[in-house]
């Protein structure tokens, strides 16, 4: 009766895969299992016996002429739907029609039924074979592609056809999105591309134990929800506390077809707010310094060192001293100063896996006994302009014996010499009317105690006084692409002229008489990156430097920009382990100008890439055999050209045990 929305089904079906494919009346799609072909009857409503009277007819593999191979017909014997779905699904599909026999369940595929009784096992392809509106014509993949088939009816023949090749770039690819673990459960969300697509698309997930070995399929696929944010991919799965484990998607269409896998989740099933910290620390003056000592970490696969900081306050303004192993239970501060109370933090490090974020630190504290030490250093240094003379000021030393301070000054920190008398405040003017507003000065403090015992000198400070002369012209531009920017530098006249308040950037079209200020306020710098552009016009540049008083200098020479089209590297990167390599790969770019790719990496303790390989144009992967293992590898891509090299791609990591 209902049986023709069935039949709408199985064509919504085809459309999804049409909206991929050229054929816009596709009833032939082939599928790891073989070719599936969809019952087509030109729009007709049929009855299960109705079905029975459309067959198929099948040519190719050396054949010239079409042989009925089959009927659309629903399943005939229980054993033959169970040979069909597997004996798990068959199991599950008598339990929801609540079959009290076998004979029940041949009976409910041999009458008419409306969608909704079959529930969502309508979106399956052997509920849909054993309905008999699809049917399986088995044969190897690589075989798949040789045949044709046409359906035959009453009144109807349609067009002879090849199944619907099937591409793997035809799904979305997954990017893992949030992780989040706690000692017993692992949650994972992907996110993929929107696509079109009147039926659900579904997830295979592949899991690795302990980072090594192979990857194994789920037992269930998951479905890819649609939201009005974009479409996503949730999984859950108890594992046993402080397990590793690896874990990536791959899409699957409705004929079991799989699309290329999405990049590798990594996740320690621990909860890092109730990671341990540093417990007992003790901190004694010893051995010419502040010795601190705790009890050891326990030996735990996600430690992997101990951050140690300092300050002088306890809120505030901590600096990393060191990084010490997971095993360490000890460490030596020998930069302290006598009667100064240091505060200490010493935090645990796990590794950097998306969800966690720093473990609390232990906040202990200590100081080193006196001796006789000149005083300590001033400290925070500051010079201002004040009218034409320059104000010299410093932070009040922690002592109570200083008996004064004085002020250093000089052109550099190598010929410093006493400028001030003693001064008993914590600022002093410099007004000395030789100075010149052409000159960097440097400025300095020290103290000197009620022992006469002096201080170190402390950081120095420069400073030109607002004393106006003759000004440089720079003496010309460099420029180079950054993105679709502009980045322009030039010699930096400040230099040699503390005077210099900034720059005013000229700009012009060519063949345009008047230049123009790229922006109405001094650079400050000498570079600057132009986003204001258009492409494939040629520009030219000039600039001048402006003195604190006002006054320009001469125009550089000019430098002409054309802002031609330039290659970026790829947007994303894919990267998983695979047996014996990590797969590093990107979506494949139309751009006939690209030469090849270039595959870095590097370790969470390199600062730079090291390059590892290089990739044809025409291919979008790399294999990394000599990968770094039990590390994290960090991998990025670049492109070349026949201009150059484009920038680093973003960054993809992978844990590799």
């Amino acid at each position: 009766m209902l049986r023709n929305k069935l039949l709408v089904i199985v064509l919504v079906w085809a459309s999804v895969v049409q909206a991929q494919n050229t054929n816009s009346k596709a009833f032939v799609h082939t599928g790891p299992a073989g070719n599936y072909i969809l019952l087509e009857t030109g729009g007709k409503q049929l009855s299960p016996e109705q079905q029975k009277l459309y067959s198929i007819e099948r040519s190719g593999n050396g054949e010239k002429s079409f042989t009925r191979i089959a009927v659309f017909s629903p399943v005939q014997t229980y054993s033959e739907f169970q040979a069909m779905a597997g004996n798990e699904l068959a199991t599950d599909f008598r339990r929801f029609i609540k079959a009290k026999t076998d004979a029940d369940v041949v009976k409910f595929f041999n009458s008419s039924h409306a969608p909704k009784d079959y529930g969502f096992y309508v979106f399956d392809i052997n509920i849909l074979r054993a309905m008999g509106i699809v049917y399986l014509d088995q044969m190897d993949a690589g075989k798949a592609g040789g045949y044709q088939y046409q359906v035959k009816g009453p009144g109807l023949t349609t067009t002879s056809q090849s199944p619907v090749a099937f591409k793997k770039e035809n799904l979305p690819r997954g990017l893992v999105q949030k992780i989040y673990t706690t000692d017993s459960l692992v949650s994972i969300r992907w996110v993929f591309p929107a696509f079109n697509s009147s039926l659900p698309v579904l997830g295979r997930i592949y899991r690795q134990e302990d980072g090594k070995g192979k990857y194994f399929p789920e037992a269930s696929k998951t479905t890819l929800n649609s939201t009005e944010k974009g479409v996503y991919a949730m999984y859950e799965n108890e594992t046993r506390p402080e397990q590793l484990v690896n874990y990536f998607i791959v899409p699957v269409d409705v004929f079991g077809n799989e699309g290329l896998p999405s990049d590798t989740a990594t996740a320690i099933s621990v909860n890092y707010k109730k990671m341990t910290g540093v417990r007992d620390i003790v901190v004694t003056d010893s051995m010419g310094g502040l010795f601190s000592k705790w009890k050891a970490l326990p030996a735990k696969p996600y430690y992997t060192g101990i951050q140690v900081l300092r300050s002088r306050d306890a809120r505030k303004d901590f600096v990393v001293l060191d990084s010490l192993p997971a095993d360490a239970t000890s460490y030596l501060d020998k930069q302290v100063l006598p009667n100064v109370t240091y505060f200490y933090k010493f935090r645990p490090l796990a590794y950097k896996l998306s969800g966690w974020d720093e473990i609390i630190a232990t906040t202990v504290h200590g100081s080193m006994g006196s001796a006789k030490n000149p005083p300590l250093t001033p400290k925070n240094i500051s010079v201002i302009r004040e009218g034409r003379d320059i104000r010299i000021a410093w932070d009040l030393n922690p002592e109570l014996d200083i008996f004064a301070y004085y002020v250093l000054r000089g052109t550099s920190g190598t010929n410093m010499e006493i400028v001030s008398p003693a001064v008993m405040d914590t600022t002093w003017l410099d007004s000395t009317a030789a100075l010149s507003g052409r000159t960097n000065y440097v400025y300095g403090v020290l103290a000197m105690n009620n022992s006469q015992l002096k201080s170190a000198t402390s950081n120095t400070a420069g400073i030109s006084p607002a004393r106006g002369e003759f000004i440089q012209a720079p003496a010309g531009i460099t420029i180079r692409p950054s993105g679709s920017n502009v980045l322009l530098s030039w010699p930096d006249i400040g230099r040699n002229d503390a005077a210099i308040a900034g720059y005013i950037l000229y700009r012009k079209k060519t063949g345009e008489k008047e230049f123009r200020p790229v922006v109405n306020e001094l650079v400050r710098k000498p570079y600057y990156e132009d986003a204001s552009t258009d492409r494939n016009v040629e520009y030219v540049y000039a600039v001048s430097a402006v003195d604190r008083f006002g006054y320009e200098s001469a125009r550089s020479p000019d430098a002409a920009y054309s802002t031609a089209e330039r290659t970026v590297p790829p947007s994303v990167i894919y990267v998983r382990k695979l047996s014996s390599a990590v797969e590093v790969s990107w979506p494949k770019a139309n751009d006939n100008r690209i030469i090849s790719y270039s595959v870095y990496r590097k370790t969470p303790a390199e600062k730079a890439f090291v390059k590892i390989g290089t990739a044809l144009s025409t291919e979008a992967l790399y294999l990394d055999k000599k990968f770094v293992p039990g590390k994290l590898n960090v991998y990025a891509v670049t492109i070349t050209t026949a201009q150059g090299e484009s920038g680093v791609s973003p960054e993809k990591t992978i844990f590799i045990q």
